[in-house]
């Protein structure tokens, strides 16, 4: 991570400029109230890129988030705690049928930014604060303050542990760390798991489109972070880290887990997009022995 933190905090205004292609809920107000779409422009012109070059994320972007959030719903638990939310309303979608109590952190300057947006995004329309619905700051990488965030949520109950383009920014130790939290946070509720898209393979990482590789690096300049410190070899090297920690992992597949994809139609992409992708995204489902 770099010194200041708050500088991996400007990716979740990229993740939100794609998520207003499409369907999700609230996705296209969110973008609009933070500033996304002026926040990644200034990325692209910094760098010398065309966001018409880059379409091909928001279905990308589109599979991740749904994918998540139909495997929390598949997962049956009641209760979420997601790490590094960023400007996502899916705490705020799901809490609106009282059936799931959500949690979400990030850090200090994010939450501030989320929680006027949430009070923005209520007021549009008419939704009333929830005792179900948390929003708090917390360190992933500080397992005393994740253990915190937790405080309020049923120890006797299931609980699904998410965290979305997170992992990323992390390197190796870090991811370790950050493992070894909610490892050992789940094993404090009767059961669990641990749902995230975020691991990626060395192997694959050498086999980007030219455009996909320049944003890269763009996000490695305005973060000073370099992405995918931490992937791991190959998928034997990823389940053997887990299953050193004490997870079983099984890995889903983001396409086959989202529904719909309206990204496509909104920004005039062929289906074809999504299949050339289809090996790549993946979500993994982590749980422990009870």
């Amino acid at each position: 991570m770099p010194a200041d933190t708050s500088l991996v905090s400007v990716t979740a205004k990229v993740s939100a400029y794609y998520r207003q292609f499409t369907d999700i809920q609230f996705a296209q107000e969110a973008s609009e109230l933070i500033g996304a779409s002026a926040a990644f422009e200034q990325i692209l012109s910094e760098h010398g890129l065309e966001s018409e070059n880059l379409t091909f994320y928001a279905p990308m972007f589109e599979a991740r988030y749904k994918s998540i959030t139909g495997l929390i719903r598949k997962s049956g638990s009641s209760q979420v705690l997601e790490l590094a939310s960023g400007y996502s309303l899916r705490g705020l979608d799901l809490t609106r049928c009282g059936d799931i109590r959500y949690v979400e952190t990030d850090l200090p300057g994010v939450i501030q930014t989320k929680l006027s947006l949430l009070e923005e995004i209520r007021r549009r329309h008419a939704i009333r604060p929830s005792a179900q619905h948390v929003v708090t700051a917390a360190d992933a990488l500080d397992f005393e303050e994740v253990r915190a965030s937790a405080a309020s949520l049923d120890t006797g109950g299931r609980l699904t542990v998410l965290c979305e383009g997170l992992i990323m920014y992390f390197s190796k130790a870090q991811t370790e760390v950050l493992a070894r939290n909610i490892r050992r946070l789940l094993g404090g509720f009767a059961s669990g798991c641990w749902i995230t898209p975020d691991f990626t393979f060395r192997a694959e990482a050498g086999n980007l489109p030219p455009d996909r590789v320049r944003l890269r690096e763009a996000i490695t300049g305005v973060t000073q972070t370099q992405l995918d410190a931490s992937a791991f070899e190959d998928e034997q090297d990823l389940v053997a880290f887990l299953g050193r920690l004490g997870f079983r992992v099984q890995v889903r597949s983001q396409v086959d887990e989202t529904p719909s994809f309206s990204s496509l139609k909104a920004l005039g992409l062929p289906p074809t997009v999504i299949e050339r992708f289809r090996g790549v995204l993946r979500v993994w489902v982590m749980t422990i022995d009870s």
